[in-house]
Formats: C-alpha cells, sequence, structure tokens
C-alpha cells in the first residue's frame, strides 16, 4: 500500500469486477500455498497521472508468446484447454475492454513470485480534471 491515499477517478462497480476476474484467473491456476498478491501504487515517473492496481501470483504464469495475446478473446483458452485449468477465454478480454472504457490502461507480464502479473491503471483525479476542464 502506498504511504498517501491514491485518489482515481472510476467507477467502483466496474473495478470491482477487474479485480475480481483477475484474482478469478489467478485462484483457478496458483497451486495451493503459492503466493497472489494484490498491491496499490501511486503514480509513477512513466505514467504520471495513473493510481495502479496491481494482481501477481505464484503460478504457472506466461510465456512471451502467451503475453503477445492475453488480452485477444479465446486465444489462452485454445493454447491451454487441456493443459490446465482454463476458463471461458472471454475473462482477460472484458477486463482490458472495461479499463480502457474506463480511461485506464492494462497490461500483463511476468510476476516476481513467479507467475503472472496484471497491472491496471487508472486516471488520477488531478488528470481526469485536466482533462475534463480543457
Amino acid at each position: 500500500m502506498p504511504t498517501v491515499p491514491v485518489i482515481v477517478h472510476t467507477d467502483p462497480g466496474r473495478i470491482r469486477q477487474i479485480v475480481d476476474g483477475l484474482l478469478e484467473n489467478a485462484l483457478r491456476v496458483v497451486p495451493s500455498g503459492a503466493p497472489i498478491v494484490l498491491a496499490v501504487r501511486g503514480p509513477n515517473a512513466a505514467r504520471p497521472g495513473y493510481g495502479f492496481i496491481e494482481v501477481r501470483d505464484g503460478g504457472p504464469g506466461f510465456t512471451d508468446a502467451d503475453l503477445a495475446v492475453v488480452f485477444e478473446r479465446g486465444a489462452l483458452y485454445e493454447r491451454y484447454r487441456g493443459v490446465r485449468k482454463v476458463g471461458s477465454g472471454l475473462g482477460l478480454a472484458l477486463a482490458a475492454g472495461l479499463v480502457r472504457r474506463l480511461g485506464g490502461v492494462i497490461e500483463a507480464g511476468h510476476a516476481a513470485e513467479g507467475g503472472a502479473r496484471f497491472t491496471v491503471g487508472l486516471p488520477t483525479l488531478s488528470l481526469y480534471q485536466s482533462r475534463t476542464s480543457r
């Protein structure tokens, strides 16, 4: 958790859907005893007007080829059906669409815990106010 509050302009119901979906995916594939981390971070030098929610896990993670298509509808479902537990193949695409509609950004990568990392960036209240006052 950051030392100061991170205030973003967003729809709390949609954020709940996004976080629930990302955590559900992690819970589906992470072995018993492996970590699942939910973190909140403030703006950084690369994206100064955004606050971040991060979901990381110690599951099987993704290959670099997976990361190239992770938000495409059904792509990972086709790759991993019969290999490991998979959902419908729609969840990550829906999460990405919701994040973009909220004016945010989403990315997937490799987690320090050994599995997958999803980072959702949402516009801070000050960025939102500067965009709408123009």
